[in-house]
């Protein structure tokens, strides 16, 4: 069992979206797999991208926005889960006046595993 607390994490913030690594490969004691909660700002957009490797699961903390994966516009609610597979390009649109929250779960995680479409 293991407790870690988010309070001394600390958060990247980007252009139009911030993220805290939760909980790290050693954390885990898994090689490859990342935890990160992530916030996508009020009106911006995480541009279309793919990943060959890795897989991402994605918890949704709120419904202040909505996904666009290879061409199909998902809308998920909260609580609801969302797996994008290797190879399928998604965009992540926040479409509210607050932030799009959701945890990402990375499986086969690889920092250098990301594809611009």
């Amino acid at each position: 069992m293991k407790l870690v607390s988010s309070e001394n994490k600390e958060r990247e913030d980007k252009q139009w979206y911030s993220k805290k690594i939760l909980l790290n490969d050693k954390e885990l004691n898994n090689p490859w797999s990342l935890v990160q909660m992530i916030k996508i700002k009020a009106w911006e957009t995480a541009e279309s991208h793919h990943h060959k490797i890795q897989t991402e699961i994605f918890y949704l903390l709120n419904e202040n926005g909505y996904w666009i994966v290879n061409g199909e516009e998902i809308h998920p609610k909260i609580g609801d889960t969302l797996v994008i597979e290797p190879n399928e390009k998604h965009t992540v649109i926040s479409s509210k006046t607050q932030d799009y929250i959701y945890l990402a779960f990375k499986i086969s995680y690889d920092k250098d595993d990301l594809y611009r479409d």
